[in-house]
């Protein structure tokens, strides 16, 4: 969960669920509509900056962190860790 103050519109509240860890076969079964991406890939964890700006990359490492140890909820302030 990460709160995020607002700038110029009002403060929100993001949530980042565990959706699991995909099969390489559900993973092949995925079928995107071509017509709205350019591109996708998987990116591991170290290359994570590169893809993601400031606060998005910041939390989804925050729930990477949580799921290797198995901390439960992660509190965030604008992808900063507050608990």
């Amino acid at each position: 969960m990460d709160w995020v103050p607002g700038t110029g519109r009002p403060p929100l509240v993001a949530y980042l669920y565990d959706g699991g860890v995909l099969s390489e076969d559900e993973l092949k079964a995925i079928r995107l509509q071509e017509e709205e991406l350019l591109s996708w890939r998987l990116v591991p964890r170290e290359e994570l900056a590169d893809y993601l700006p400031g606060a998005h990359s910041r939390r989804v490492l925050a729930a990477l962190d949580v799921l290797a140890n198995g901390s439960g909820t992660a509190e965030l302030e604008n992808g900063h860790r507050v608990s």
